[in-house]
């Protein structure tokens, strides 16, 4: 049996031979143009040789990614199937073969992480000076497979930027991450993955180069629009076919028929003033330059591109118009998603979903003419929400009346760090404080809700466990679509020495936070009746920012749509969740479901006061009162009232053998 042995010292001769030959000295995309092949067996629309000219505004950012050019970060926010990727394969091919080193590859996820993956390994096999210097893929060892793939001077690393692990384990010189705007904010409470990302490059100093790209998401929370922002901001101009105007191609002056039988883009230049035909943008697109809107930090160059500019015989114009007034009938019909698509992954902007919701300035401009601490006429019953933050504690109380229509009440900032027990006795005083109602009658708060998330939780049940006869519950919000706005009841966090669950001790009650936001944000525009919401004219100006700091957006996850409340990454919403916990505890005493008996009896509850307390105004006072003479008045003493609750809730035990352990 006669057995073919691999000649040793031929191989040693070949490759010995291969490093004496200088690499090729050349740009990425000319690089792509006399070695890249796009393999068929990938569905590519135009397999075959690739050809920089078809797509000419790909090449400046493929020769920025160059080894010897001196950016050190290249940004693309560009439309879906524009030249993401496949600027990224030209990229890392140039790189094995010219300037061999580690590169690692992160996707949002495993399963694209295991498709563009399997992407490479494809290009590698049609591509021959790749397949020389790849490790063939083998059974019998892991120089190749879906995730690694080694060749002569480093190794490709493919996977997703969701763990800190994967973002850790690796030193890197050439870094692709793919789709930022889908990774997670934080990773595994690690911090950003941007910056965990390029970490990896550290020890190659300015010789680390690194490749972003994505079409963006929403404004505030968009990471690719940050990146970009960060650098140079190109955009590609192009030249007009009739009289040569340089121009950005923008959706505004695209024109087309109602019929969508033909579609046309008007020239900036009103000297000109042309409709441009479809069937010049071969022309327009090889004449294009890209041209820099600021200077950037000196590292970053970013791109920017619309499907407005995608080449001939792919996505026309009239198809682009044809989306476009679907998601218009979809954004009359109050479904916003498709226009939000249509923006983030043709037109590469931000959605800024804001401009379909009430503004703050809208909510501060309608606060009214009374003061904070006082009780109007509508509102009938109280409720408490308390936020818990490192440094302070926020209040929040809500004033509810017919139809759930609220009163912000009181808003008050505990300062001090909440694992000291003097912070939680200050909050413990506000909330006994009797608010003084416009009729005379003092009103209590009859339910409060304290957030156990965060760094304090077990602070925060403390304080809870002690006080539910009052109605004081710790709640934790959870970002679920259709969950109720509360529990149907509580869970029991805690045990006895015997591991069983304490019947007398700590509740936690589960708050539905996307209903309850839908249910606010819904109910913004409303100016007075069921459901409006009033402010003070005491409130700050960022509180009013806080109750929109969110906006709704849709992602999708493995294939699903996902509905998501994010907000900003500097911007705060304690206003927001606030409103929300009040709702939580409204709908704890059963406000929601009370009928016109109910509403009545609160009322007259309520006007009920004491024959010696006077009538209190809410409103501020005139600016020639005279304060000293108000100062002069003998104080009203009312007669403490029957707490206005609708539904009565029996005086709860406050002991629990939890705090009695043997």
């Amino acid at each position: 049996m006669n057995l073919q042995y691999a000649d040793g010292a031929e191989q040693y001769r070949s490759a010995y031979l291969r490093g004496l030959q200088p690499d090729p000295e050349l740009w990425i995309d000319e690089w792509a143009d006399e070695y890249m092949r796009i393999p068929r067996d990938t569905g590519a629309a135009e397999p075959g040789p690739y050809r920089t000219d078809r797509t000419p505004y790909a090449r400046e950012p493929m020769r920025c990614l160059s080894p010897s050019h001196p950016a050190k970060r290249v940004v693309t926010k560009v439309a879906s199937q524009m030249m993401k990727t496949q600027i990224a394969l030209n990229w890392i091919g140039g790189c094995i073969h010219m300037a061999p080193a580690n590169i690692l590859m992160l996707l949002p996820s495993l399963g694209l992480a295991k498709r563009v993956s399997g992407r490479v390994d494809k290009t590698i096999k049609a591509t021959p000076v790749l397949r020389d210097r790849v490790a063939g893929s083998r059974s019998r060892d892991s120089r190749n497979t879906l995730d690694t793939k080694e060749f002569e001077g480093g190794t490709l690393f493919a996977t997703t930027a969701g763990s800190a692990a994967n973002l850790a384990e690796v030193s890197a010189r050439f870094i692709y991450g793919d789709e930022v705007d889908r990774w997670d904010v934080d990773v595994d409470n690690e911090g950003d993955p941007i910056e965990l990302a390029e970490t990896r490059g550290t020890t190659f100093g300015r010789n680390a180069k690194f490749y972003f790209s994505s079409s963006p998401t929403i404004k505030g929370v968009s990471r690719i629009e940050d990146l970009f922002q960060q650098g140079d901001q190109r955009h590609y101009y192009v030249p007009c076919p009739h009289c040569g105007e340089h121009q950005v191609l923008e959706w505004t002056n695209l024109k087309w028929a109602d019929d969508f039988s033909w579609a046309g883009y008007l020239c900036c230049n009103p000297d000109c003033g042309a409709l441009i035909e479809e069937h010049h943008k071969g022309q327009m697109l090889a004449n294009g330059e890209w041209r820099a809107h600021a200077e950037g930090d000196g590292e970053t160059v970013s791109f920017t591109l619309s499907a407005l500019y995608m080449p001939p015989g792919w996505l026309a114009w009239v198809d682009l118009a044809k989306q476009y007034a679907k998601a218009q009938l979809a954004a009359a019909r109050g479904d916003l998603e498709p226009m939000q698509v249509f923006y983030n992954t043709r037109l590469a902007q931000v959605w800024d979903s804001a401009q379909e919701m009430t503004k703050a300035s809208e909510l501060k401009a309608r606060a009214e003419e009374y003061r904070l601490g006082s009780v109007p006429t509508g509102a009938l019953i109280l409720t408490a929400a308390v936020d818990t933050q490192g440094d302070r504690l926020e209040l929040l109380v809500i004033g509810w009346g017919e139809g759930m229509e609220r009163w912000v009440i009181d808003h008050q900032v505990i300062q001090g760090n909440p694992a000291d027990e003097r912070t939680w006795a200050a909050l413990d005083e506000r909330l006994k404080t009797r608010y003084r109602h416009s009729s005379g009658v003092e009103l209590a708060i009859c339910a409060t809700a304290v957030d156990s998330g965060g760094h304090h939780t077990d602070e925060v049940y403390q304080f809870c466990r002690l006080r539910r006869w009052r109605n004081v519950f710790a709640i934790k919000g959870a970002s679920k679509p259709g969950r109720p706005v509360i529990a149907q009841r509580p869970s029991k966090v805690d045990v006895t020495w015997r591991g069983t669950t304490e019947k007398q001790g700590a509740e936690l009650w589960m708050i539905g936070t996307d209903t309850a936001k839908d249910w606010i944000y819904n109910r913004y525009p409303l100016l007075d009746g069921p459901g409006a919401l009033h402010f003070s004219i005491d409130l700050a100006d960022d509180f009013y920012d806080q109750c929109v700091a969110e906006r709704k957006i849709t992602r999708y996850v493995k294939g699903h749509k996902r509905i998501e409340w994010v907000k900003g990454k500097a911007d705060r919403n304690e206003g927001l969740d606030l409103l929300v916990y009040n709702l939580a505890m409204a709908h704890y005493l059963g406000l929601h479901r009370n009928k016109e008996a109910e509403w009545s009896r609160l009322r007259a509850a309520v006007s009920q006061g004491s024959l010696f307390a006077e009538r209190v105004s809410a409103a501020l006072p005139e600016a020639e009162t005279d304060t000293a003479e108000l100062d002069d008045k003998p104080a009203a003493v009312p007669s403490p009232p029957p707490r206005p609750s609708p539904q009565p809730v029996g005086r709860r035990r406050s002991s629990s053998t939890y705090l009695t352990r043997r």
